[in-house]
């Protein structure tokens, strides 16, 4: 099986399987409860979602910082985790999409798993750093940055100051 390998189209989910395969992340079965805790070990606060039989992503609740959410779901429904700010990924057990592990399935006593922030790359690091102390997006062209980065760090500071329009946030 892949590990964490996932590419978005047309707004679903999907997992690349060693073979080529492209699985819909959605949830499938609802026979095998899973008690579920989610607890929120970032210094963020994380949207918690949840994607339906479709595939189709819901915001399900949020978590403040240091806090916890019980809740009773199934083995094969899939959880995702994000900043609100940012929009950046938040992990289980370093994977982006959490599913309970099928030993879990009937079992009569809630588990607690802890969300954490990803590994996150050098460039996005300093781009958070930087993104932070930049006030309106047209302050960064005095940055200097090559056109790429300079893009990236728009939508970046757009996203974090709400100033996205509606097409940039379904994108």
């Amino acid at each position: 099986m892949a590990i964490n390998k996932f590419f978005q189209e047309k707004g679903l989910l999907y997992q690349l399987q060693d073979n080529g395969e492209k699985w819909l992340v959605r949830s499938s079965d609802s026979s095998k409860r899973a008690y579920l805790r989610f607890t929120n070990k970032t210094s963020r606060p994380v949207e918690v979602w949840w994607r339906d039989f479709r595939g189709v992503r819901h915001q399900y609740f949020s978590l403040d910082p240091g806090s916890h959410f019980d809740i009773n779901s199934y083995v094969t429904h899939p959880w995702e985790f994000s900043d609100p700010e940012t929009d950046e990924n938040f992990v289980i057990n370093n994977c982006i999409i959490f599913r309970a592990p099928p030993k879990l399935g009937g079992m009569s006593y809630r588990t607690n798993w802890n969300i954490t922030v990803s590994v996150r790359s050098l460039r996005f690091a300093a781009m958070l750093v930087i993104a932070e102390r930049i006030h309106a997006p047209c302050c960064i062209p005095a940055l200097g940055l090559p056109k790429t980065l300079e893009k990236e760090m728009d939508k970046l500071v757009r996203r974090m100051r709400g100033l996205e329009t509606e097409e940039e946030k379904k994108a």
